[in-house]
């Protein structure tokens, strides 16, 4: 028997009636884990519709963005205080604690360590300034930073409550005269009248 004539009737029962030119369709279904496969795709697609579109009970991209934006500033970020709002606290509790987030922050890198300045940072202890010194001022500066003076914003790291903290120690440094502080920058400002 012929080879040709070996598979023609090897695969007789699979053989459709089309027919092109002579040339004869073989049915060859797929495997059954492939069908399997496409089946539950296809039922997974029906439920997943039911869920989101007809019964309406999942969130859409957008709707899930800001339900998870929501949270995460309820969870990270106190609600912004308005200028009205701040006052420099003068206890010790925050004082401290503006301190060490000064600390935690890096803020001597630029400014040094007791507020003194350096090679890239203003003098925080006299009372020269650049950018004013109210608190709602240096609350300003801290929270949405001088990009070009090279302050980094802290607002994305920080909650208003914590930047009030800090703010409220930087005043406190005014007048405490560490040794090698910068030469004075900026115009004279009272301290004083605008805390």
């Amino acid at each position: 028997m012929s080879e040709e004539k070996k598979n023609v009737t090897e695969h007789e029962d699979h053989i459709t009636d089309h027919d092109y030119d002579g040339i004869k369709e073989l049915d060859n279904p797929p495997p059954r884990w492939i069908m399997l496969l496409f089946y539950v795709t296809i039922g997974w697609s029906i439920i997943y519709a039911a869920y989101f579109f007809w019964l309406k009970q999942g969130k859409h991209q957008d709707e899930e963005y800001a339900y998870k934006s929501a949270q995460h500033d309820e969870k990270y970020q106190i609600a912004s205080l308005s200028a009205d709002d701040l006052v420099a606290f003068t206890d010790e509790a925050s004082l401290a604690e503006g301190k060490q987030i000064y600390t935690e922050m890096a803020c001597m890198a630029c400014h040094g360590m007791n507020g003194e300045g350096n090679a890239v940072g203003p003098n925080l202890t006299d009372d020269h300034w650049i950018h004013g010194c109210s608190i709602s001022e240096v609350f300003n500066v801290i929270k949405n930073g001088e990009p070009s003076k090279g302050m980094t914003p802290f607002k994305s790291q920080l909650s208003d409550e914590k930047i009030q903290k800090v703010a409220s120690y930087v005043l406190s440094l005014v007048g405490s005269n560490p040794a090698n502080a910068k030469a004075p920058q900026g115009e004279v400002c009272n301290t004083e009248d605008n805390s």
